[in-house]
């Protein structure tokens, strides 16, 4: 225990550690700013003309136009806001073929019309989208048979999409089809919808998370790689403790700070996310805020924190294998150009290396978790599997299981590389 305290207090009186760990802490409010400052809404005011508000004000506002259309979207729910947008565009001559992309839509017409109504008109039309192309039709084109049945289509979709994206039926689509049906099924419907957060705020989450593992990757760094650039180890590893007993410690004082640093960090990005718009929209289902094609039975604050408990994971498996190249570099220098290139490692993977070989390797990959398109927060809200013969795994299962596997098999043989070298 003394040992393990004197290796906290070393890594607390490291200057290059507390200005990441500053670091870390500012982020937190400037990232969880970013999604609501992106927020934009137009109306007119009592002389004609269209003022545009951004921020808070313009949630707020939209949160007011709301009306009818929140809490369970009901049949009745999706009736009306097909009817909403026919009446809408009954209103222009000819219709609107481009929808509101036409050069008659203004700004503030839609705000105050449609925007309301356009969130469910979206996900009926990606409900009913063609099981061969996997194009969408128009809101012009929906039926109402297309809307009462929505949600047993959703169910549908869900099969269509995977089959599309696997190459037709086979043993192991057949096998990603029922796991996502699983899933699905324990999702609560009718879909509910509360104003507040948007799809953007979700993915800040995920880049809140990169960034959390990438600063903590460097506070690790010269947790063992110091020593070996001063060639202090070799005094260390002669004294009584200098050996397994330090391994140990540093391993643990460097996981224990990681591991709180990301707790904190992440708890205060969350509040001030949620604060920052509004904290109802958390009970919104993923399906109706995301995609119908999402299956996993979670609202938007559900998936918020499975996004931050599966970051923390990847953290532990990426912290792990930063310190067994921190005991392995004879430098601070090449230690940190490793672990970072490790770290983005399957971001590069996802990007030159697609199909199933590539989605084995970026899992597997002890940061397969964290990144950006190719993050576990993406995965989680795609129908992307990994196959093995005729087994399907889907990739966050991949992800998370071999994080778990890896943070405890690495920081295992990080502290045996570490007494056993030599020199």
């Amino acid at each position: 225990m003394r040992v393990f305290t004197a290796e906290i207090k070393r890594l607390l009186k490291t200057r290059s550690v507390l200005i990441l760990m500053l670091t870390a802490i500012l982020l937190a409010p400037v990232l969880a700013y970013f999604p609501v400052s992106f927020e934009t809404w137009t109306y007119r005011d009592e002389s004609g003309q269209e003022v545009t508000v951004k921020g808070r004000e313009a949630l707020d506002r939209e949160a007011k136009n709301q009306g009818q259309f929140q809490g369970e979207i009901t049949e009745e729910k999706l009736l009306a806001s097909v009817q909403r947008w026919k009446d809408f565009t009954a209103n222009y001559e000819g219709g609107l073929p481009d929808g509101i992309y036409d050069e008659r839509v203004t700004a503030s017409d839609y705000c105050e019309n449609v925007s309301n109504v356009s969130g469910i008109l979206n996900r009926i039309c990606e409900a009913w989208a063609d099981p061969d192309t996997g194009i969408a039709p128009g809101r012009d084109d929906l039926t109402e048979e297309q809307v009462t049945g929505f949600y047993d289509q959703c169910r549908q979709h869900i099969k269509d999409l995977i089959y599309l994206e696997g190459g037709g039926q086979s043993a192991r689509t057949n096998s990603a089809v029922r796991q996502a049906l699983a899933l699905y099924d324990q999702a609560e419907m009718p879909f509910i919808y509360e104003p507040g957060l948007t799809a953007n705020a979700i993915e800040y989450v995920g880049i809140y998370v990169f960034l959390l593992v990438l600063i903590c990757t460097f506070i690790l760094v010269p947790v063992f790689a110091s020593d070996c650039q001063t060639r202090a180890d070799q005094i260390l590893r002669c004294a009584r403790d200098g050996r397994g007993r330090l391994a140990v410690s540093r391993i643990l004082a460097g996981l224990l700070l990681a591991g709180v640093l990301y707790v904190v960090c992440m708890a205060l990005f969350l509040l001030l996310l949620n604060a920052s718009f509004d904290f109802r929209g958390l009970d919104t289902s993923l399906q109706l805020l995301v995609s119908v094609s999402v299956f996993l039975p979670l609202t938007v604050g559900q998936m918020e924190l499975l996004i931050g408990a599966a970051g923390f994971l990847s953290l532990l498996a990426t912290a792990a294998f930063t310190l067994f190249l921190s005991g392995r570099m004879k430098t601070v220098a090449s230690a940190s150009i490793a672990a970072f290139a490790f770290l983005i490692l399957p971001m590069v993977v996802y990007m030159i290396l697609g199909g199933n070989i590539g989605n084995w390797v970026r899992c597997l990959l002890p940061s397969g978790g964290v990144g950006l398109m190719n993050s576990f927060t993406y995965a989680a809200m795609d129908t992307g599997f990994a196959y093995l013969e005729n087994a399907a795994i889907w990739l966050p299962y991949l992800m998370l299981g071999a994080a778990a596997a890896e943070c405890i098999l690495l920081a295992v043989l990080a502290g045996v590389s570490w007494c056993r070298r030599e020199g």
